[in-house]
């Protein structure tokens, strides 16, 4: 059935709600009692109901009345539950007799306080340090076999709550005695009948109005059928409980010189996992209140919060709790709006706790073995069929083999083998992934430096021979080893004299020691080919680590490390022209026109309307921001476009090269104004064409004009066509 749309909420929908859920976690409290103080604990189960109920109403006050949340429900751990059971199970087996003494008492709520106190010093530390993101980062198939193995822990617990006997190989002979197996297919038939009877209602009042039933079916049964007490206790459909059944008599046994640390100690991984699975669920259970609409929580107040409000649970000794979201979102659904409601639903568990805690007697144990399989059921079914729906099968068998861990060995070793498995998945997938994000020669992949039509070609021909690797990721041995493997490749696969190889570290977030020594191969086997090994966009880090190494090439001295990949590139492009002068002499500005116009009068006409101007270096040839004069053909030397950038720092945009047309673009701007700052990088010689000749009225025929435009256009042209194949290579 649908869950009913949100309407307009009033106080007293809000008290009524509140009602409701109290019921809700008082019911929790019993079962979740039952749980912890079962088989030789019985005797305590009166106190175990006290705890579960105060500290399930302390915590739930403290979280309604502090989170930025109005509707925000607050409940004991399920999980914790579960794991600090099997644990005082072991304390029974430890004791023997002595656990219905001082000792066992003692020890167990010691344990239950020591659990809340870690989880109070770890939710402080990381809502204080605001790490909540990344408990996120453990695999979600380790989550879900963790939360299918609560499950079954949780339908252990329903079994053993019943038949007093937990799920093992001696299970079909213990259901061999007399009533066993009959009050188990009840207690499944009963879990059934609430799953179905919940689905098909659906509010909020379902599940206390289904215990009541069957608690009342239970007991009308028993009058019709005139069965005595005596013999629902002998049968083991009550539970066994001392003649004293007053839990501050019980809590009178508590000795604090009784608690046997030794104890405590050797069960801390199971505390410690206790902590952990605490601090990755509210983590999820927040980050889902913030999805669903919740406003704008700060998950780390609110872990922070939490912890500080797990102090109650250390002060009682009860488990710790936090953020029920699937209560929390379920009665923002039905229309609940104020702090009201979580509030109410607290209070009413205190007052079930003050006045109660002794409807235990009476609970049949049928009952709470249903209520237990019914969550146990929801909770399967939610994180081994529901959540894995589009995983991959390797996937799901991570979390089928934590469950079968779980199951067969312990929960313990269930996490870790979780945590292994999807470390050594991630690390196979991750290898996979190649580290080169995109391979290029200086053929294919060009500086901003702009060069005339005879430079461009002579790079064209002899640039195949120089490589460009742009790397990504976090580097190791697995993806390091496949760049050398692919340098190797490339250098032996073409007839091409190679000169250098570059490697951009740009998109590269980390590396280990085992790939600093791959690179110290690829510098190895780049020198012994006679190829320089250069790298750009190197964290400071890193560019010592390689150093340290000998891992990159050196150059009079300094090693080849860039600041940015253009420059990098630009390096090489240089070392090429170095290596072919014979091929990449200068030129003067009439012969670089001729590379141009095959029309001799057009070069006339814009030599003589060219005017000489000299730049020495660091001069500037004009400033973003002015007028346009006209512009520049660069003859000797270089010049550098720089654009203003935040905090006063500018960003170089390109280099000009002999050849070069330098400030044309403002000609065409509609503000006329110059778009960078230009400055000379050496001494250099320039030719001026200012806009008052190109549109002077003398000319009439306006051939200058004509030609300028054309030698504009060629350029243009030229730097588009450039710019088009390096940014279809940056999206490759």
């Amino acid at each position: 059935m649908a869950t009913p749309l949100p309407r307009k909420s009033s106080w007293l929908q809000d008290l009524v709600y509140g009602l409701f859920e109290g019921l809700d976690n008082s019911l929790w409290g019993y079962g979740f009692a039952t749980i912890l103080f079962a088989g030789a604990l019985t005797p305590f189960l009166p106190l175990g109901v006290l705890i579960l109920l105060v500290g399930t109403g302390l915590i739930g006050l403290w979280v309604s009345l502090t989170s930025r949340a109005p509707v925000h429900i607050a409940g004991i751990d399920e999980q914790a539950v579960v794991i600090l059971a099997s644990a005082a199970t072991l304390l029974a087996a430890h004791l023997g007799p002595g656990i219905t003494g001082p000792a066992g008492l003692s020890t167990l709520l010691a344990l239950f306080a020591l659990t809340s106190l870690l989880i109070v010093v770890a939710f402080v530390f990381v809502g204080q340090l605001r790490l909540a993101r990344l408990l996120e980062l453990l695999p979600f198939p380790v989550i879900c076999g963790f939360m299918a193995g609560v499950a079954w822990l949780l339908l252990n617990a329903a079994v053993y709550v019943t038949v007093d006997h937990s799920i093992s190989m001696s299970l079909p002979a213990q259901l061999t005695n007399e009533g066993s197996l009959f009050k188990l297919l009840v207690a499944l038939g009963l879990g059934a009948f609430m799953i179905v009877f919940m689905d098909f209602v659906n509010r909020a009042w379902t599940f206390p109005a289904v215990t009541v039933l069957i608690f009342g079916g239970f007991y009308a049964l028993v009058k019709a059928l005139d069965i005595p007490e005596s013999a629902l206790h002998e049968g083991g459909w009550l539970f066994q409980l001392p003649a004293e059944t007053s839990a501050l008599a019980l809590l009178r046994l508590a000795d604090p010189a009784a608690i046997d640390w030794a104890f405590l100690y050797s069960v801390l991984p199971q505390v410690l996992t206790v902590v952990f699975l605490a601090l990755l669920n509210v983590s999820m259970s927040l980050t889902a209140m913030n999805t669903s609409g919740s406003g704008d929580l700060d998950s780390s107040r609110e872990i922070r919060n939490q912890g500080v409000g797990n102090l109650l649970c250390v002060a009682t000794a009860c488990p710790p709790g936090y953020t029920d979201v699937a209560s929390t979102m379920l009665y923002r659904e039905f229309g609940a709006t104020r702090r009201l409601m979580p509030a109410t639903a607290a209070i009413v568990c205190l007052l079930v706790a003050w006045s109660g805690s002794w409807l235990v007697a009476f609970l049949p144990k049928v009952l709470v073995g249903a209520v237990i399989f019914m969550f146990a059921y929801r909770m399967l079914v939610e994180w081994l069929f529901e959540r894995v729906r589009g995983f991959q099968p390797v996937d799901f068998l991570i979390v089928c083999i934590i469950l079968a861990m779980v199951i067969f060995v312990d929960f313990m070793v269930g996490i870790l083998t979780g945590i292994v498995l999807t470390v050594i998945l991630f690390v196979l997938r991750y290898s996979m992934i190649s580290a080169i994000h995109g391979r290029y020669s200086l053929r294919e992949y060009r500086s901003s430096v702009e060069r005339p039509p005879s430079i461009n070609t002579m790079l064209d021909r002899h640039g195949l021979g120089s490589l460009v690797y742009t790397l990504r990721g976090f580097l190791f041995f697995g993806t390091a080893n496949a760049v050398l493997e692919r340098i190797r490749a490339d250098l032996a696969s073409t007839g091409d004299e190679h000169l250098s190889v570059l490697l951009d570290f740009k998109r590269v977030t980390g590396m280990d020691i085992s790939a600093l020594n791959t690179f110290l191969q690829v510098k190895r086997h780049c020198e012994a080919q006679g190829v320089r090994l250069l790298y750009s966009d190197v964290p400071m880090d890193i560019q010592m680590q390689l150093r340290s190494l000998g891992a990159v090439s050196e150059e009079e001295g300094s090693p080849l490390f860039f600041e940015e990949l253009d420059f990098a590139v630009e390096h090489m492009e240089e070392h090429i022209l170095e290596m072919y002068a014979p091929e990449a002499s200068g030129r003067s500005v009439r012969e670089q026109l001729e590379q141009i116009f095959d029309r001799e009068d057009r070069i006339e006409l814009i030599m003589h309307a060219l005017e000489r101007v000299d730049c020495p270096a660091g001069d500037a040839l004009f400033l973003q921001g002015d007028l346009d004069n006209g512009f520049y053909i660069l003859e000797s030397g270089s010049l550098s476009a720089y654009i203003d950038a935040h905090g006063n720092a500018k960003h170089r945009v390109k280099k000009f090269g002999p050849g070069s047309l330098i400030g044309e673009l403002s000609m065409f701007m509609p503000s006329r104004q110059r778009t960078a700052s230009v400055f000379a990088d050496v001494d250099s010689v320039l030719y001026f064409l200012s806009t008052e000749v190109v549109h002077s009225p003398d000319l009439a025929d306006s051939r200058l004009s004509g030609a300028v435009h054309e030698l504009i256009a060629r350029a243009l042209g030229t730097r588009i066509n450039y710019m088009n194949q390096r940014l279809m290579l940056e999206l490759d």
